[in-house]
């Protein structure tokens, strides 16, 4: 506060020592009366400007925009300083409604306040004026607004009135006596209208003759233009509709006429031909009965069918109401009728596939056709994503709105959804509901200021059996007072046990705490009951691993505590655990895990790996099984059970066969019965890039590249799935988009863009239909929570693959680090 003081203070002082200074009379004061100005104004006077005008700008230099809005004095706001003192004042927008506005005296170098610039406005006006043809003789007067009389003699050519109108007021040209000596008629063209600027183009069009040429034209497209015809190999008329038309030369009685086409219509291209285009003119009258045919253009319309299951369907197709077309499988489709030009198309499915259980959807299946139209999808769901709830933008806090239990009949759409977050906890129960708990990101919750934060929030997504479930597809936090639960983590290793029901969760982290325990949580009861709640399974109370002796349970046994460890349970309820981050049997030190655990019947046995952190992998050779072999240890990888129960692991963040920490892109089998590893595809080698070859066709040669924090599941035939993570496509690396299928020892690439980072396509959300399209795709992401549903149909089985938020780009795609809330559903085919 002193120093403030101190600096006002003698900022007083320096303002009264030259305010003394400007009133004192030394020299080089503002005020002297010897000294010289040291800036000086530039202004003048303005007259003739009309009262009301508007936009009236003047400059100098350049700049200094001075609006002026009435005569009198002006005065620029900025001076001139003395040292150039040149000005030169210019007007910058003349005045509204128009005024010429002239400057004199307007440039010069000031030597004092200069007041001598003088603006004079005038009314604007503008010259009427225009070409003659053919004119042969004398005698031609034309007149404007019926005044102004202007007389032409042969050859005719450019010509002006003498008298020039104010802007923005009419002009009308006729003519006033017609050519004598050889007596002509003259027609004049674009005579009449308003005088924004000078007019010269009216033309006057002067015949030896009374008789006019034409006829009619008929069958133009509305969408086409351009038609010229030609009279006697001249007279050119240019023709935009359909109707009568006249050419402008007239002819005498006797004399012959030739109507041709000069330029055919374009936009659609037409060819059009002339009927009674030839003949002798006579006293008769006027030829009116030329005829110029343009022949009706047609397009077709079809499109592409998309998602259908098989060959055999029995889908039938129409467009507007009738001309059924039978469409049994995927592919391009054509209406057999076309339809012309400018006409409306509305298709529609008339007949369901019935080879699937889910419907249909038509997109751009109706518009007016001016071309050919293929852009018709019909879009039957599979391999197809449907943005089903969230925000299309990142870094969202997300909402919560209790709805009521049971829904209402007609429910309205429910926007709760969790916050943006990465790495949460997720199930499907045995009814097919998504739950999810924690992870790290951003909360609704007003009571987590500091976000992101690492939560224990607990949500469920209900119905997800129904299809196109729109508004009762709905996200609502669970009950869970009066128990305590796990404390919030993200990393955690979660499954559902297939005989009870019960979810649990072990493991994770929270900032540096890691963790090594074991709850459950029941699903299945009511909310109110109170029995929804968690409970703690086991804790160890130690953070290494007991890992006993290898392949023998013991009740003692247990994993260290640990992150991002990859886990899958199959239809007996035997788990498998594989790898993490976290803590081996004895060090004090968390490290990369490369252990394999089963979980069953409440016991852990430890089956594989080391227990010791940071272990490399041994790869033996491609396709062979060892006892020698073994992934390297890591964290975030894939992983899968096949439809034989073996387990296998694909990439992440790990160890290669030298111990060096980056990311792998190598697939490994465990066999449960022979108890080895198989490398079976993928390098030995860190970073490497995707080979993704021709779209939906396996080859040897393909290869995901190398990544981690994907998300993966098995079909219902046993194949592996595998979509985005952090990682490499063909040529660099960032968050991935990409779906493979790895079926019969080879990857597919099905879907997905094959290059990192891409912002996602969203479509059209719930609103309140659930609206799947083959052109949908989450953008780049990793660490997403993700799920399976197993559909029960009458038309057989059948699961969908569900993914949940994780880190990556929204879709502006600007930004690939937003923590994202949206909830999307994959159906691949069967």
């Amino acid at each position: 506060m002193k120093l403030v003081t101190r600096l006002f203070a003698s900022a007083f002082v320096v303002a009264i020592s030259l305010y003394l200074a400007s009133c004192s009379g030394l020299p080089g004061g503002a005020g002297s009366p010897t000294g010289p100005s040291s800036s000086y104004t530039i202004g003048g006077t303005v007259s003739g400007l009309a009262a009301g005008s508007t936009g009236f700008v003047l400059q100098d230099n350049g700049g200094d925009n001075l609006s002026v809005s009435s005569n009198g004095a002006f005065t620029f706001k900025t001076a001139v300083p003395s040292t150039s003192a040149a000005y030169a004042v210019t007007v910058f927008s003349p005045p509204t409604p128009a005024q010429t506005c002239t400057i004199s005296g307007g440039a010069g170098t000031a030597s004092a306040n200069v007041t001598t610039v003088v603006v004079t406005c005038t009314v604007g006006t503008a010259s009427i004026g225009g070409t003659v043809t053919g004119l042969t003789g004398s005698g031609l007067v034309l007149q404007d607004n019926a005044g102004d009389n202007l007389t032409i003699n042969a050859p005719g050519g450019a010509f002006t009135f003498k008298t020039a109108i104010t802007l923005g007021n009419a002009y009308s040209v006729t003519v006033l006596t017609q050519p004598i000596t050889p007596s002509q008629t003259c027609i004049i063209t674009g005579g009449s209208g308003t005088a924004n600027a000078n007019v010269g183009n009216i033309q006057v069009t002067c015949s030896v003759g009374t008789i006019s040429i034409g006829g009619t034209i008929a069958g133009l497209s509305k969408s086409g233009s351009g038609i010229v015809l030609q009279d006697n190999g001249g007279s050119n008329l240019t023709i935009n509709a359909n109707g009568s038309f006249a050419f402008a030369s007239l002819l005498p009685a006797g004399a012959a006429y030739a109507v041709t086409i000069l330029t055919q219509p374009t936009g659609p291209a037409q060819t059009c031909t002339v009927t009674n285009g030839t003949g002798t003119t006579s006293s008769a009258g006027n030829v009116v009965n030329v005829q110029i045919i343009c022949p009706a253009i047609f397009h077709t319309i079809g499109g592409q069918v998309v998602g259908l299951i098989g060959t055999s369907g029995n889908m039938v197709l129409t467009d507007n109401g009738g001309d059924n077309l039978p469409v049994p499988g995927n592919g391009s489709f054509t209406f057999v009728t076309q339809i012309a030009d400018g006409s409306v198309y509305d298709v529609d499915i008339f007949v369901p596939a019935g080879t699937q259980p889910q419907g249909c959807v038509r997109y751009n299946y109706s518009d007016t056709a001016i071309s050919d139209v293929t852009n018709v999808l019909i879009d039957c769901g599979h391999n197809d994503w449907a943005w089903m709830d969230g925000d299309d933008t990142g870094n969202e806090k997300g909402s919560f709105t209790a709805v009521p239990n049971p829904l209402p009949a007609t429910p309205s759409q429910n926007s709760s959804t969790p916050g943006g977050r990465r790495y949460p906890a997720t199930w499907t129960d045995l009814a097919g509901n998504l739950w999810l708990f924690g992870g790290y990101g951003l909360s609704y919750d007003p009571n987590f200021p500091l976000q992101p934060a690492y939560f224990d929030d607990m949500w469920e997504y209900t119905n997800t059996h129904n299809y196109f479930g729109g508004f009762y597809d709905i996200w609502q936090v669970t009950n869970t007072a009066g128990s305590a639960g796990p404390a919030g983590r993200w990393g955690a290793a979660s499954w559902t046990d297939p005989s009870t029901g019960l979810l649990y969760l072990f493991g994770g982290e929270n900032d540096v705490t890691f963790y090594n325990d074991l709850w459950s949580y029941n699903p299945a009861a009511p909310p109110a009951s109170g029995a929804q709640t968690w409970s703690l399974v086991a804790f160890p109370g130690t953070l290494n691993g007991v890992y006993g002796t290898i392949n023998v349970a013991n009740s003692s046994n247990f994993p260290g505590a640990r992150w991002g460890a990859t886990v899958r349970v199959d239809p007996s309820g035997r788990l498998w655990l594989f790898g993490g981050y976290g803590y081996d049997s004895s060090s004090n030190v968390p490290g990369l895990l490369n252990d394999l655990w089963v979980f069953q019947g409440g016991v852990w046995t430890w089956v594989s790996g080391s227990s010791t952190a940071n272990a490399p992998g041994d790869y033996g050779v491609l396709g062979t099984a060892a006892a020698s072999n073994i992934p390297g240890a890591r964290q975030s990888s894939a992983s899968w059970l096949d439809a034989s129960g073996n387990f296998w692991v694909f990439g992440g963040f790990d160890l290669n066969g030298t111990g060096q920490p980056d990311a792998l892109n190598d697939l490994w089998e465990y066999n449960v019965t022979t108890k080895q590893w198989t490398w079976q595809s993928g390098s030995n080698s860190v970073n490497q890039p995707a080979v993704y070859g021709t779209q939906g066709v396996a080859a040897a040669t393909n290869v995901p590249g190398a990544a981690w924090s994907s998300a993966a599941w098995t079909d219902l035939s046993g194949n592996l799935w595998l979509f985005g993570g952090q990682g490499f496509d063909s040529t660099g690396d960032g968050s991935l988009s990409d779906i493979w299928e790895y079926k019969a020892g080879q990857w597919i690439w099905v879907k997905g863009p094959g290059s990192v980072s891409q912002p996602g396509i969203y479509g059209i959300q719930d609103d309140p239909i659930v609206w799947p399209e083959v052109t949908n795709n989450p953008g780049g992401r990793w660490a997403p929570g993700y799920w399976t549903v197993d559909i029960n149909s009458g038309f057989g089985p059948y699961r969908e693959f569900w993914i949940f938020g994780g880190e990556g780009d929204d879709s502006a795609g600007s930004d690939g680090n937003l923590l994202l809330d949206d909830l999307w559903r994959y159906l691949p085919y069967p």
